[in-house]
């Protein structure tokens, strides 16, 4: 209830404020069928943003520190936010969300861990948490890449990439040399998405000879 109560009191604003266009839209998984969404992570209206344009239930992984604030947390956990220590992630944190995944529900986590406040387009450090609660729960991940930082009444573009699946021998139980390969992996997957989306951006951009 408070989910759908906080998307109808920022649908207004976010739209207004921040319109936004995603690219290949149909690589989306079907609502009510587990996965993983990630994407790079600029401002505190990315999670909102996501909220909002792509209208569904998604369960946030977000900085225990958040939750200090007893108001604040207090609503993040009405809304499915689920607290993690960036630093150590407890098995506490494991199993609430590998419960979500068994449950059919779709988390999402913004890999870098925190938010590139430069607003360059390079990826700040991959944290590979993420990777472990796709290959314990056998669940595709959902690469995303967002264009540029979110600003008010300036367009943005969001491209999503087709499911990554997780490879290995043991998929419960990954090695180092496994969980290092598919990192790669998918890096390289975000990077041919930036691409990608830089050039579709592009194109779309006034000539500088239009008169």
């Amino acid at each position: 209830m408070i989910y759908i109560l906080a998307i109808i009191i920022m649908f207004i604003p976010v739209v207004v404020f921040h319109p936004t266009k995603f690219i290949h839209k149909e690589n989306l998984p079907k609502k009510g069928s587990r996965a993983i969404l990630t994407c790079n992570h600029y401002s505190n209206w990315d999670p909102i943003i996501f909220m909002v344009y792509l209208k569904r239930k998604i369960y946030y992984v977000s900085k225990k520190e958040l939750f200090e604030n007893k108001l604040v947390g207090g609503v993040l956990k009405g809304i499915g936010v689920v607290p993690v220590d960036r630093e150590n992630v407890s098995p506490s944190t494991y199993r609430e969300v590998l419960t979500h995944l068994k449950n059919n529900h779709q988390i999402f986590i913004f890999p870098e861990g925190t938010r590139n406040k430069s607003g360059s387009k390079e990826l700040l450090g991959i944290k590979s948490g993420f990777l472990t609660f796709a290959s314990k729960s056998d669940t595709e991940i959902i690469p995303m890449v967002m264009y540029r930082k979110p600003r008010a009444f300036r367009k943005n573009y969001i491209i999503v990439g087709k499911p990554f699946v997780i490879q290995g021998e043991n998929l419960k139980k990954l090695s180092k040399e496994e969980l290092e390969e598919n990192l790669n992996n998918y890096l390289k997957v975000l990077f041919d998405l930036r691409q990608e989306l830089d050039m579709i951006v592009e194109k779309k951009k006034p000539s500088k000879n239009h008169k």
